[in-house]
């Protein structure tokens, strides 16, 4: 009796498995993927196995690391003497910065995937919304979105953070209030293309509703351009973030991990000659946002096929 293979290859996947070569191929965006690989790996490794980190994970603490507590010891140099935690040296009350990096990382991307996150489902939803129903809802939702995008970023999420209350939730819930603008705007145009192609009318005349139509038809067909906007938006926010909490926004426990609290630290004793609690943290931001922003590109160039070459 002679066997006939079986291919279980499902469009989805073979098409996935394509764009990820054609991602991978690109060198630039592969440093992009390696670099938000390891960032994102170290802030899982915080989230569930803190210790090989040398950070306590108590939510209800915020501190760097288990023992320390508020003193006026002055930054210590990078050295290797006394282990590996201190080979970035030390910020104020002689806290090493590498594992307070490291620590720091767990509140600065989970919390920026959850914002870009929210205010991808929420602007998706908004934009698809407008240009399907057009008209007085189109008129209506898009004048909304563009008083958002007519206000600067930060001035806005500096305004919606006083609002709400300045602390750290608060500046979570801000920037989704203020990320969910440009993604309605994107999926509108892209909503626009296809609301009149073929088999939007064909699932019509076949009974289908208008939200049916936009949950089944309208929005799976418009998330290429929303995965772009995601990944080059959770760089920005981990830079909103950083740039708040270094403006002195954000009030809280003044420990708690967070890269822009991390250089607010240090800025006092950039005037003495002391410049690795401030600079050490900033590379270290500006290392991420550049690969995020590599991973976008490259993933802005696999998803559209006019930029594939």
């Amino acid at each position: 009796m002679s066997s006939v293979p079986i291919h279980n290859k499902h469009p989805f996947f073979e098409q996935s498995k394509f764009l990820t070569k054609l991602l991978v191929r690109n060198r630039a965006s592969l440093a992009g993927i390696v670099i938000t690989v390891v960032y994102f790996a170290i802030a899982l490794l915080d989230i569930f196995y803190p210790h090989y980190l040398g950070v306590e994970n108590d939510t209800s603490m915020l501190f760097f690391l288990r023992g320390h507590s508020i003193s006026s010891l002055p930054p210590t140099p990078p050295t290797m003497r006394d282990g590996w935690w201190y080979f970035l040296g030390t910020t104020v009350s002689t806290i090493p910065i590498f594992p307070s990096m490291l620590a720091a990382l767990r509140y600065d991307l989970i919390y920026s995937v959850l914002i870009v996150v929210a205010g991808a489902v929420i602007g998706t939803f908004f934009g698809a919304l407008s240009a399907y129903f057009g008209g007085a809802t189109d008129e209506t939702l898009m004048r909304i979105t563009d008083i958002f995008l007519s206000i600067p970023l930060i001035p806005l999420a500096i305004a919606v953070t006083f609002f709400l209350g300045s602390y750290f939730i608060d500046e979570v819930y801000a920037l989704i209030f203020v990320s969910w603008p440009a993604f309605a705007r994107l999926a509108r145009g892209e909503t626009l293309s296809i609301r009149n192609q073929a088999y939007i009318h064909a699932a019509t005349s076949a009974g289908s509703s208008r939200l049916r139509n936009i949950f089944v038809h309208v929005i799976p067909n418009v998330l290429s351009p929303i995965y772009v906007q995601a990944s080059l938006g959770i760089g920005r926010v981990v830079l909103i973030f950083a740039t708040l909490d270094f403006l002195g926004i954000i009030r809280g426990n003044p420990y708690m991990p967070e890269l822009g609290k991390l250089m607010v630290l240090g800025e006092s004793y950039l005037p003495e000659g002391i410049w690795w609690p401030v600079v050490i943290p900033g590379v270290f931001l500006v290392i991420f946002v550049v690969g995020i922003n590599l991973l976008g590109d490259g993933l802005r160039d696999v998803l559209d096929p006019r930029l594939r070459g």
